[in-house]
């Protein structure tokens, strides 16, 4: 799973750096970010999916495993940079009701307290 993440302020930024997000790299997708977050020492969480033009049933599960580690440190978890494709599945499935959803990274940065 390639990603590249860092921290910035209170807010740990993972880029995914794959184009799919299916059912052959859930579960290292999942496990992936949680490392990196729990690494960088947590807090909030922003995913940046700019590279990811497709998701399935299986990645919205991870993402929503994501967001319950995120949610019991009582932080919050975003995603931004949504491909159109993307951001339709994200719009069916009303994960905004379970993610803050942002235009840019700079964006959710801000949102967060974290600057651009």
């Amino acid at each position: 799973m390639r990603v590249t993440s860092k921290k910035k302020g209170n807010c740990v930024v993972v880029e995914i750096g794959e184009a799919e997000l299916n059912l052959t790299v859930s579960d290292a997708f999942k496990e992936t970010v949680l490392e990196r977050y729990a690494s960088l020492g947590g807090g909030d969480l922003l995913l940046d999916l700019r590279q990811v033009n497709f998701m399935d049933s299986k990645a919205i599960g991870a993402m929503v495993a994501i967001r319950k580690a995120v949610a019991a440190r009582k932080s919050r978890m975003g995603i931004c940079e949504l491909h159109p494709h993307v951001r339709k599945v994200v719009g069916v499935v009303t994960l905004g009701t379970i993610f803050d959803i942002f235009e840019t990274r700079a964006e959710a940065l801000a949102a967060y307290g974290a600057g651009g």
